[in-house]
C-alpha cells in the first residue's frame, strides 16, 4: 500500500527564501541548555553574531540566517543522543505554542499521527516562505515525508534535528514513533524521512 496522503501544493517548488525566527531562537535555547552554546558562539563567524544574537521569536528572518545557524550547530558535531532531544524539545515547544490551538479545532479526543501529518501545509505556510511538504501513506502506521525546496537540507545537523523533531510529535499520539532519514531520495533541498510507529 503506497498512496499520497497530503500532495505538493506547487508545480514547480519554489525554494524557501524565509524562515520564522522562531525555530532558530528555541534551537539556541536548546543549544543554551545542553551547555553548548559556548562552543557554539566559537564556532559562529563574528559577522553573523549580532544579526543572530539579536533574533526574537516570531520574525520573518531571510533564508540565509537560517542556513548560519544550522551550519554552525553542524560544526559543533554534537552526538547523536544529543541531537534526538534538542529535536524533541524543540517539538515540545511547538507543540505548546503553536499546534495546540489546531489540535482543539479538530475536535476529537484522540490526534492520530496522520492528524500531524494533515497539519504540515499549515506549518509550512506559518513557519517558510516557500518550499512545500508532500506526505506518502505507506501503510496504515507508517509515512514519508518529503519536503522539497528547503536549502537547510543541505545540512546534516538541520536534517537530524528535523526528522528527530518530526518523531517526537509523532511521539506525542503513539506508544513509540521511530524516524529515518531516506538519502537515496534526499538532497541539498528536498528532506525525506520515513516515520513508522506502534
Amino acid at each position: 500500500m503506497s498512496e499520497i496522503f497530503l500532495p505538493y501544493r506547487q508545480t514547480p517548488i519554489a525554494p524557501v527564501t524565509e524562515a520564522r525566527s522562531t525555530f532558530i531562537v528555541a534551537g539556541m535555547q536548546m543549544l543554551r541548555a545542553h551547555d553548548l552554546f559556548p562552543r557554539y558562539m566559537e564556532a559562529l563567524a563574528p559577522e553573523w553574531r549580532e544579526r543572530l544574537l539579536g533574533l526574537v521569536a516570531g520574525m520573518w528572518i531571510p533564508i540565509e540566517v537560517a542556513i548560519e545557524h544550522y551550519r554552525t550547530a553542524d560544526r559543533l558535531d554534537i552526538d547523536t543522543h544529543t541531537i534526538d532531544a534538542i529535536g524533541a524539545e524543540v517539538a515540545g515547544r511547538t507543540f505548546k505554542n503553536a499546534l495546540s490551538p489546531a489540535f482543539k479545532r479538530l475536535n476529537r479526543n484522540e490526534v492520530t499521527p496522520w492528524d500531524i501529518f494533515a497539519l504540515s501545509h499549515k506549518n509550512n505556510e506559518s513557519s517558510w516562505r516557500g518550499g512545500d511538504r508532500q506526505i506518502i501513506r505507506e501503510g496504515p502506521r507508517q509515512a514519508l515525508y518529503e519536503w522539497a525546496g528547503q536549502p537547510c537540507a543541505s545540512i546534516p545537523y538541520f536534517n537530524k534535528t528535523f526528522a528527530s523533531f518530526l518523531r517526537a510529535l509523532i511521539n506525542m499520539t503513539c506508544t513509540q514513533a521511530y524516524q529515518r532519514i531516506l538519502p537515496d531520495r534526499s538532497t541539498d533541498t528536498h528532506l525525506c524521512v520515513r516515520l513508522h510507529w506502534v
